[in-house]
């Protein structure tokens, strides 16, 4: 996620979601099998999962009160949009970061995964880390209640999937999201906030929500019902029908820096029930490359067993060799010209001495995969 990203892609460009034309052109992907990840066949599931297939542009149960709302030509336009888009998307970066995965994150390890400064991104949590029963996922957005999609007004609703897929261009171009697009995206229409892109990744995973509780946590990270505590969020309770697996997906709004963690350290303390966890980190603005953001890195820290990101993230120097063990994936070519000033030279030296494997996906700000940085550390 970008704090601080002022369009360096090009202001007043906009893309399309259906076409990853500028990426593809560069991208060379690994020829993978593809894996199915636009599920068709649908059971019968609760109305969260019809809320959240439709708005992902994927057909609804029969019985689903939304089901006459999927046969107005412009959710079919819809459909047929995120179809094409999310298809390049597994071709591009799903399916390879499957094989990556495979290959280089150890098996058997912890089942949490925690994901701070992540926006609504449950997309690529669930691909790096397909195995976890518990995402706890955290950043300024906010979650407002999703309403029932009946009591849209046609008109808006149709605005809706149109800001949908809006708010999806970056992620899908470049696989991150750009926060002050997210600011304003988030607070357009009658859906704001984070949860319809999340839930437009839960279909788009193949996943049936059975449960939706708008929570808060207490200081010392409690988690109560109800949104009268002082970090909000969201607890979604959520099946993977491909293992069975019951999974929570927990977003809580909350300020990483150090005086919001001064003034209420409620989501670090929660965290720490997950210890040892897989920690992942991308297009996190360098944040905790300054001494503002020390808390959460050091929570990071102290709560992983293993930690996934590129070089925003936590510099390679709090990685220390007594501790952990790392290892480089990709090009490590500096950070966008936005973040010069935190190129980490003796992470280039560490991918001079090492020889590191070439990606198939690109990975963070460095859209063209082959110069993306992707570390893993994992604790001794």
């Amino acid at each position: 996620m970008l704090i601080h990203l002022r369009s360096s892609f090009g202001s007043g460009v906009l893309l399309t979601i259906a076409v990853g034309r500028l990426m593809a052109q560069n991208a060379e992907p690994t020829a993978v099998p593809q894996t199915q990840t636009q599920p068709t066949t649908v059971a019968r599931s609760s109305d969260a999962t019809d809320a959240a297939r439709y708005l992902a542009g994927l057909p609804v149960a029969d019985t689903s009160s939304l089901s006459s709302l999927t046969r107005d030509p412009r959710w079919q336009a819809h459909a047929a949009a995120m179809n094409t888009a999310f298809a390049q998307l597994e071709q591009r970066q799903l399916s390879n970061i499957r094989v990556w995965r495979s290959d280089m994150i150890p098996a058997g390890g912890s089942k949490s995964c925690l994901y701070y400064f992540s926006g609504p991104d449950f997309l690529y949590a669930d691909a790096f880390f397909p195995d976890c029963t518990t995402y706890l996922l955290g950043g300024l957005e906010s979650v407002d209640p999703m309403p029932d999609l009946l009591t849209v007004p046609p008109a808006s609703l149709v605005s809706t999937l149109q800001n949908i897929q809006i708010s999806l261009n970056t992620i899908l171009q470049f696989s991150f999201f750009k926060t002050k697009d997210m600011r304003e995206d988030f607070q357009r229409g009658q859906l704001k906030g984070v949860l319809p892109i999340i839930f437009v990744f839960l279909a788009r995973t193949g996943k049936d929500i059975s449960a939706v509780e708008y929570v808060s946590l207490t200081s010392n990270g409690t988690v109560t019902s109800g949104t009268q505590g002082p970090t909000r969020g969201v607890k979604i309770n959520f099946s993977d029908p491909a293992t069975g697996a019951e999974k929570v997906l927990y977003f809580f709004t909350a300020d990483l820096s150090d005086d919001g963690v001064k003034k209420n350290a409620g989501v670090l303390r929660f965290a720490e029930q997950f210890a040892p966890a897989n920690s992942f980190l991308k297009a996190a603005s360098y944040l905790m490359h300054e001494g503002r953001f020390a808390a959460i890195r050091s929570s990071i820290l102290n709560t992983s067993g293993l930690v996934l990101e590129d070089d925003s993230g936590i510099p390679i120097r709090y990685f220390t060799p007594d501790k952990w063990t790392l290892r480089f994936f990709g090009t490590y070519t500096g950070p966008i010209a936005l973040f010069k000033n935190f190129y980490q030279s003796d992470l280039r030296q560490y991918y001079q001495a090492s020889s590191p494997k070439t990606l198939t996906f690109s990975f963070g700000y460095q859209w063209n995969r082959h110069n993306s940085a992707l570390i893993l550390a994992v604790r001794k």
